[in-house]
């Protein structure tokens, strides 16, 4: 009987349940939209843990791009990961070291695109030079990484602000 709000989801909320989170899809469909842009259509994806609510939404934004691009999205060139650099770094590091390697990838957040960043330089490879990167989140870290890592914004406080105060009209 308490009134309360649910701010980014970890999975599906059921119907009825008031819930703030980001435009994962359509960010994820920017993003996407941008590498298609420069002309990369080898790209890879360092996506978040399967079943999350933030992951699959990237994913279906970043397959809704390369569709509207004409391009089957390639499942050898999609790793999962548990968010954090040393994760990202180890999956795109496999992914880069594929005969077919991606000359672009989208890292579903920023650390994990740190982590490609540092993958990359293992292999030297030069972030854009030789690899186009784009993270997720706008955190603080993508603009102290060399170079300023590009990254879709997520409005955190936003969110939090739009949350509590869903959450006061609900208590009114």
């Amino acid at each position: 009987g308490y009134p309360f709000v649910v701010v980014d989801p970890l999975e599906p909320p059921p119907d009825g349940i008031p819930t703030v989170s980001a435009m994962h899809a359509a960010g994820a469909k920017q993003a996407t939209e941008h590498l298609l842009g420069l002309g990369h259509r080898q790209i890879g994806v360092l996506a978040g843990p399967e079943g999350w609510y933030a992951t699959e939404e990237r994913l279906l934004g970043f397959r809704a791009a390369l569709a509207g691009a004409g391009i089957l999205p390639d499942r050898q060139l999609i790793a999962h990961t548990d968010w954090q650099i040393g994760a990202g770094e180890i999956a795109a590091g496999e992914l880069l070291d594929r005969p077919n390697r991606p000359t672009a990838i989208f890292a579903f957040n920023d650390n994990t695109a740190i982590g490609a960043m540092n993958a990359a330089r293992k292999r030297g490879l030069s972030v854009p030079d030789d690899l186009s990167l784009v993270g997720f989140d706008d955190t603080s870290q993508a603009l102290i990484v060399t170079p300023q890592l590009t990254t879709v914004r997520q409005p955190l406080a936003e969110l939090g602000r739009t949350g509590v105060s869903l959450l006061m009209r609900l208590l009114e």
